[in-house]
């Protein structure tokens, strides 16, 4: 039998380094609930998918960091077998933490650690593009590797506005591309700016994105808004943004378990804020994941 034994993973450089100056109240909350803590200071994203993929030996997983963390950290855990798989616990310190929101989780450090050493187990659903897994959000065009590209220091400084302050800067050089997929029976050819398959209830901070969804339901939420001309489309974007698409019937939506997306040329993706692979995708419902709340 497993002994209670918590990995703490730390991403030191996440929301303004909070966890690090917390960390001996963090430890003390866990060892308090009865168990055993090991940490690891983690070196890169790399090095996060790497330690969970190495943490059979523990019951509870806990990332402190952002979303980008906890996809890392998911992708690994997802590298172990079901049976020998720890259960996985957010210390939710990035810049958007929208699955720590989907979740209800305290803001708080400390009630969140108290949430690890004695919280009930949720059993969500992932994402899947290609051999990748994701928690909230597969996407591609305008605004979607935004996160990639907003360096650490300012990401800590400014919080969200510097994704759209950033985002603003690619508007001149971004080129729609089309896309190709099946569902529902038909066949559909569009050119687009934004493509969006949805698992979370929030991307990027914006919890009104997609305010149906479900972490349970085995479908992923699909939102695409089209080329329409640069005034158009720039009016879609914010209908999108403030949760408002209701208000157009240009954007497509509908839910589905399953989706192939071709395009015109290779197109790059992105994974939760993380680099995810180029177009063609096979976009899909993966494995349930256990997560404390």
């Amino acid at each position: 039998m497993k002994s209670k034994r918590i990995r703490l993973v730390y991403n030191p450089y996440a929301g303004r380094r909070k966890l690090t100056a917390q960390l001996d109240t963090v430890i003390r909350i866990f060892q308090e609930s009865g168990h055993e803590v090991s940490i690891h200071r983690a070196s890169s994203p790399e090095d996060v998918e790497e330690i969970a993929a190495q943490s059979a030996d523990v019951d509870r997983l806990v990332i402190a960091g952002g979303d980008g963390s906890i996809h890392q950290a998911v992708n690994g855990l997802l590298r172990i077998p079901t049976e020998k798989r720890p259960v996985l616990g957010i210390l939710p310190v990035g810049t958007a933490n929208d699955l720590a929101y989907a979740l209800h989780l305290p803001k708080s450090i400390p009630e969140a650690c108290k949430v690890i050493g004695k919280g009930s187990v949720f059993e969500m659903d992932t994402g899947k593009s290609n051999e990748r897994y994701f928690i909230n959000v597969a996407s591609a065009g305008l605004l979607t590797d935004v996160s990639q590209k907003v360096d650490t220091r300012v990401k800590n400084t400014l919080g969200q506005l510097a994704y759209f302050l950033k985002g603003i800067e690619t508007l001149p050089s971004f080129r729609p591309f089309h896309i190709e997929f099946e569902h529902g029976g038909k066949s559909y050819t569009e050119e687009v700016v934004l493509f969006m398959a949805v698992n979370g209830l929030s991307v990027g901070g914006l919890r009104n994105l997609v305010p149906r969804a479900s972490l349970t339901d085995g479908k992923l939420d699909i939102l695409i808004v089209p080329a329409a001309g640069w005034p158009e489309t720039l009016r879609l974007l914010l209908s999108v943004l403030t949760g408002e698409k209701a208000n157009s019937e240009k954007i497509i939506e509908f839910h589905t378990s399953k989706l192939k997306i071709h395009t015109d040329r290779p197109i790059k993706s992105d994974l939760d804020g993380e680099a995810g692979p180029e177009s063609t995708w096979n976009i899909e419902i993966g494995p349930k994941i256990s997560v404390l709340c």
